[in-house]
């Protein structure tokens, strides 16, 4: 089961990388401390009203947006379709290994 401040957790952490932010630049964006942002991460924290706007306006993001599923459902997806295409190539090798390749079909 997803709680809000795991979502919240995802969401500023996938957008935070994926501006080449530290959670440092993160802090002294929002005008807090970095073992603040670290707390909010690690689903320790939840930040006030006010926060959540300043750290939608860092990272360059509606508010809204920080509460969104549908980034983490993605990266769910594209992780299955991973594993699943590691598990077919596997059973590829396996194939290949079993054939006998000195016979002609």
């Amino acid at each position: 089961m997803t709680n809000i401040r795991n979502v919240l957790s995802y969401n500023m952490k996938s957008r935070r990388k994926a501006l080449g932010l530290s959670q440092i630049d993160l802090a002294e964006k929002t005008g807090s401390a970095a073992n603040y942002i670290s707390k909010i991460e690690a689903e320790r924290q939840f930040p006030s009203v006010e926060m959540i706007e300043k750290l939608a306006d860092a990272l360059q993001m509606d508010t809204v947006d920080l509460f969104s599923l549908a980034d983490r459902q993605k990266s769910r997806i594209m992780l299955e379709k991973a594993a699943l295409m590691e598990r077919i190539s596997d059973e590829i090798d396996l194939f290949i290994e079993k054939v006998d390749l000195t016979k002609p079909y």
